[in-house]
């Protein structure tokens, strides 16, 4: 059952999370200039700057410092670098292969140990687990996309998408929040907001894709609540704009998860590994985006234009 009602031709309205209740509506913009744009639910943000006041649980949280906890790739004196969902996201298609691994080994166990079929592994359990495999390291070791750089000094967004760089001025840059539902069984759909940057061809500066439409970029997806979504939004729209309160600081290094070295040089050789074989696993099963972001080969890089325009050569995820 959805809480998102609607309320009159081409309105709907959700239900209020941190003290804010978003407004969906269906726009001639999205109907002309999305892919499927006449079924896009959107609530639009910018070039409206729309200004989202949530309410916090507590006082801390009012300078939404989490956000830039949760997604930036690193903070810099002129510009801020966020990530985008497929690198904070994966996972899915980790519980994915785990789940069928254990439906695969019931079956085995019910097939062949219980009823006494000979259980030497055959072909099938190959196949079975060759595809297990791909799955999870398709899901973790893809190449990881390049953040989108919001740079506050030259009031530009540098997006490095599908092999397209675009140059988006902040004012002309393209922001909603659109409904995205997910089925969750038995043809039921569970409500689901998502941040989508909307890439407008004219802002492409390698390629002419005059005459096609936008291409659709989620920053950020969550089911059920939709506080965490216009937090993101929020977060960047106070960076971009100076407005308060506000926090963030200026990184050393990048910021992904890491082996420590001070632990070894505090706990020894033996103390270190032992930990660094703990927190892997951990990782890997529970925190899949991390180990990813710490151990995933492909990388994106950004073209050598985004460094001219940034003022150094920066390529953190």
């Amino acid at each position: 059952m959805s809480d998102i009602k609607q309320v009159g031709p081409g309105h709907w309205i959700g239900p209020e999370d941190a003290g804010y209740q978003p407004h969906f509506f269906t726009t001639d913009n999205a109907a002309n200039n999305y892919t499927f744009g006449r079924l896009i639910q959107e609530d639009p943000l910018q070039p409206a700057n729309k200004r989202i006041d949530l309410v916090y649980k507590n006082k801390e949280g009012e300078d939404l410092g989490e956000f830039f906890e949760t997604f930036s790739a690193g903070g810099h004196e002129n510009y801020l670098d966020m990530r985008v969902h497929s690198v904070t996201s994966r996972g899915k298609g980790l519980g994915l292969s785990i789940l069928l691994g254990l439906i695969y080994l019931a079956v085995f166990w019910t097939v062949r140990v219980a009823g006494n079929v000979a259980d030497e592994i055959n072909w099938l359990d190959w196949v079975v687990l060759s595809t297990l495999i791909v799955i999870t390291f398709g899901e973790l070791f893809r190449p990881i996309a390049t953040p989108v750089r919001f740079h506050k000094t030259n009031q530009e967004v540098y997006v490095w998408h599908k092999k397209v760089l675009y140059r988006i001025p902040w004012y002309e840059c393209e922001m909603s929040v659109i409904v995205a539902k997910s089925h969750m069984g038995y043809g039921h759909l569970k409500d689901g907001y998502e941040l989508v940057l909307w890439l407008n061809p004219k802002h492409a500066v390698n390629k002419d894709l005059s005459g096609q439409k936008h291409t659709r970029l989620p920053l950020v997806n969550n089911m059920t609540y939709h506080a965490p979504i216009y937090g993101y939004w929020e977060y960047v729209r106070r960076y971009m704009t100076g407005d308060t309160p506000f926090w963030y600081e200026i990184s050393e290094k990048p910021r992904v998860p890491g082996f420590n070295h001070q632990l070894i040089r505090e706990d020894g050789f033996i103390g270190g590994l032992i930990s660094y074989l703990t927190v892997v696993p951990v990782l890997f099963f529970f925190k899949p985006a991390h180990f990813a972001l710490w151990l995933g080969p492909l990388r994106r890089r950004w073209p050598k234009e985004v460094h001219e325009w940034t003022g150094e050569k920066c390529n953190w995820h």
